[in-house]
């Protein structure tokens, strides 16, 4: 079965693209692929609660695991508990975990 990791750095509030990258992970894992996504930099502003972003929170729906940086976070001053409760943190040797494991990973 295929996997993807898919990375997410941009902000969603300010940058249109990411509601599309969301969109392709949400069908990936609707078709029975494996579907993990890692927010860096700015793209972990959609994780604080609060924050509305339909596609982004259509992720936790369609069983995606969720991760945060937590550099990022830490240098937006964003705590544990600021996150969504489906969202863990994470970090970026997740990525290289993924790559050597074969996975796909896309970065945006």
């Amino acid at each position: 079965m295929s996997r993807y990791l898919f990375i997410q750095s941009q902000d969603p509030f300010i940058e249109a693209r990411t509601s599309s990258q969301f969109d392709v992970a949400t069908q990936l894992a609707k078709a029975g692929k494996t579907v993990s996504v890692l927010l860096v930099q700015n793209g972990v502003t959609a994780a604080r609660k609060g924050a509305r972003t339909p596609q982004f929170d259509a992720l936790a729906g369609a069983g995606i695991k969720v991760f945060a940086d937590s550099f990022a976070l830490q240098q937006r001053d964003i705590t544990a508990g600021d996150l969504k409760p489906s969202i863990a943190a994470g970090d970026v040797g997740m990525v290289v975990d993924a790559m050597l494991a074969g996975d796909k990973v896309i970065w945006n």
